[in-house]
């Protein structure tokens, strides 16, 4: 009989040995199988995009060629206005009830009608030009943003939408400002507008002396 259990005890002893070999084999394999790196943190960088619109010279130019626009349409808008000045001081010449005053009154109607069209037009080319200056300026600082992390090595530029001041009209639109933010807080280090109205800015002049 304690041979028998003896048999058993060897048994199971070798059993337990086998295991732990085992498992320190496994474990030997897992310490020497090559982990992989850990991924790098991503370098993110920010802009105050008013900041950089009023910073670029491309969109200085754009402003300077709608002031002439505006300028050129307001002249004819003016003249326009004259002419229907001068017609309503004319039309005060006139008989009352005469043919004369009756043709007048229709070409002062013509004077006016022309006058308001001037005037719409005016308006709406105006902020045709305005707003196509607006897009055509932001495309450029995203395609300039773009390759400038490219260059300095960002992952993500952002707008930091925390910066511009709110607009305090009633408490409505005020929780509509604030939930419509997407930064609390971001650290001045990772702000890059001076960096990227420089880099706009020297390909600005570069295009225009080449």
């Amino acid at each position: 009989m304690p041979t028998r259990l003896n048999h058993i005890v060897s048994r199971v002893l070798r059993v337990e040995v086998l295991a732990a070999l085992a498992l320190a084999a496994g474990l030997a394999v897992h310490s020497f199988r090559p982990q992989a790196p850990a991924a790098d943190p991503s370098r993110i960088a920010t802009i105050d995009l008013e900041k950089t619109y009023n910073s670029i010279e491309r969109f200085t130019a754009a402003q300077a060629t709608i002031k002439a626009s505006a300028d050129e349409l307001d002249k004819k808008v003016k003249a326009a206005e004259s002419t229907v000045k001068d017609l309503e001081a004319e039309l005060e010449s006139f008989q009352p009830g005469s043919d004369a005053q009756a043709a007048a009154i229709q070409k002062l109607q013509i004077a006016v009608g022309e006058f308001r069209a001037v005037q719409e037009f005016a308006r709406a080319k105006l902020e045709l030009e305005r707003a196509r200056a607006l897009r055509d300026t932001y495309l450029a600082i995203k395609d300039a943003a773009r390759r400038l992390a490219e260059r300095d090595g960002y992952d993500y530029i952002l707008l930091d939408d925390s910066l511009p001041e709110m607009d305090l009209k009633n408490a409505t639109q005020t929780m509509q400002q604030i939930s419509a933010r997407r930064f609390i807080f971001a650290t001045p280090k990772s702000d890059v507008t001076n960096t990227l109205v420089a880099f706009m800015n020297d390909e600005w002049k570069a295009s225009k002396s080449g």
